[in-house]
């Protein structure tokens, strides 16, 4: 026990720091290069949590909803402009279908960044699948408004 106690110095000293610096390396990848400020983590007033990156127009990341039958994340994807410094347009969709569960309905956000405020005022409209008799129960529509509750680590460094 002795010997393996006094590995834990080196450990720390020389593990730890390339750690970190690995964690760094990867910012610096082309695939996080150039990251729009929007990638993070955002919360929206119902609780339901999206993890987002983009880059050069295009959004990835993952939902995870708060209400309805929801199970685990889902995937998203999307498209953002840029309209000026700092604000930005966007929209994303999100398939409720995954591992778990498959929900039958697709949701669609549209929405607008405003750094000032720290939000994305979104609009959005749910298509869920239903018998062709009950047609008119397919969609429904309200907003959202989401706040963001972490940067991507990568921006610290990388800002767009």
């Amino acid at each position: 026990m002795q010997f393996a106690g006094s590995f834990l110095p080196i450990f720390i000293c020389v593990v730890v720091p390339l750690i970190k610096y690995a964690e760094s390396v990867n910012c610096q990848t082309q695939q996080l290069k150039g990251l729009c400020a929007l990638s993070g983590t955002w919360r929206n007033q119902l609780q339901s949590v999206m993890t987002i990156t983009c880059k050069g127009g295009t959004i990835k990341g993952q939902y995870n909803s708060a209400v309805g039958n929801a199970e685990r994340k889902y995937d998203l994807a999307g498209r953002y402009l840029q309209v000026n410094e700092t604000d930005f347009i966007v929209g994303w969709s999100v398939a409720f279908k995954n591992q778990y569960r498959n929900a039958m309905s697709i949701a669609s956000w549209t929405g607008v960044y405003y750094a000032a405020e720290g939000t994305i005022r979104t609009q959005w409209i749910l298509a869920s699948y239903k018998d062709q008799e009950d047609y008119w129960r397919t969609y429904s529509t309200n907003q959202d408004t989401f706040t963001k509750i972490q940067s991507h680590p990568c921006l610290q460094s990388n800002v767009n």
